[in-house]
């Protein structure tokens, strides 16, 4: 598999998540939505229903404290991103344009941005994580 698809289904399934829990999830569910019926006509109705109950499983969990639910909710959706660019490779453009859009409308919606720079060398390891990183190594 072309490992630019799987990075752009990877941020785009990141980004998608993340609008779930805002005030922009509308715009992140029609975009998504758009996306599909374009490229997937016939599992547009069925994605619409699939972001609408993921999005409701997403609040509950935030509610409840549980933080598993997003990551799993973001494999999810990359399963979803990647079945859409295999069978249609030519969505690849449309799903950059939805990632940058949805990136920016969640960057706007935390009031920040953030900007990482680390330098290593030698045998110098860097781990950056805007968000929670898990690092397992012997």
């Amino acid at each position: 598999m072309d490992p630019q698809i799987i990075a752009v289904a990877g941020t785009a399934s990141t980004a998608i998540v993340s609008a779930m829990a805002t005030d922009g999830w509308q715009r992140a569910r029609d975009g998504v939505v758009a996306l599909w019926q374009r490229f997937r006509p016939e599992s547009a109705d069925t994605v619409h229903e699939d972001f609408e109950e993921n999005r409701r499983v997403l609040v509950a969990s935030l509610q409840a404290g549980d933080e598993h639910t997003h990551a799993a909710l973001v494999a999810a959706w990359n399963g979803y991103l990647l079945t859409l660019l295999l069978a249609q490779p030519q969505a690849l453009d449309a799903l950059r344009q939805l990632n940058a859009t949805l990136a920016q409308e969640n960057t706007s919606a935390a009031g920040a941005s953030l900007t990482m720079t680390a330098h290593a060398s030698g045998k110098g390891q860097v781990f950056q994580a805007g968000r929670d990183q898990n690092i397992n190594q012997p």
